[in-house]
């Protein structure tokens, strides 16, 4: 169910991202009465390469698993931005599996030149990232108190065997 979500989470960015290279700003007409208190719709230019990425992020994530990694494991042998970026898209597919990864990529690729486009794709994985290992950090804590009640609940319960069977023997 958590990766469902994760993945339509991310579908829905990307469709997003992608929706505001279509959006344009609406032509302004002199005798319609100016609004100033609603935001004016800005166009954003995506370039080709970044569309193209993300079509191949989403056959990539159509992938089994064992193909995703031997994709992984081609792109690895690669070093440069592009195969780098690559491997960052591919890693999306399994944000749960893939955060500390994508951090350390996220982390090698900002420091390049990169276009206006590319840094917003980044900033937007990298900011999902960041929840996603943050929410992951709240789990493991609340597993670790979980697992500390039920151990003191365990804990109770065998000292009330423990006096239970005492106190039987006692009467016996």
């Amino acid at each position: 169910m958590k990766r469902t979500m994760n993945k339509i989470l991310l579908l829905l960015n990307i469709s997003l991202l992608g929706a505001c290279s279509l959006v344009a700003p609406a032509p302004k007409h002199e005798s319609a009465p100016v609004n100033d208190t609603a935001p004016e719709v800005v166009a954003i230019h995506v370039p080709a390469p970044v569309i193209a990425l993300l079509a191949k992020r989403q056959a990539w994530c159509l992938l089994p698993e064992d193909e995703r990694l031997q994709v992984q494991g081609i792109l690895q042998t690669r070093n440069n931005s592009t195969s780098q970026f690559q491997q960052l898209i591919l890693a999306t597919c399994a944000p749960e599996h893939n955060a500390k990864q994508s951090r350390a990529l996220i982390t090698t690729l900002s420091a390049q030149s990169l276009s206006e486009a590319e840094r917003a794709l980044l900033s937007l994985i990298d900011d999902t990232n960041r929840a996603l290992l943050e929410t992951q950090q709240e789990r493991d804590v609340l597993q670790a108190k979980l697992r500390h009640t039920i151990d003191g609940i365990s804990d109770i319960e065998a000292q009330i065997n423990s006096n239970e069977t005492q106190q039987l023997r006692g009467q016996q």
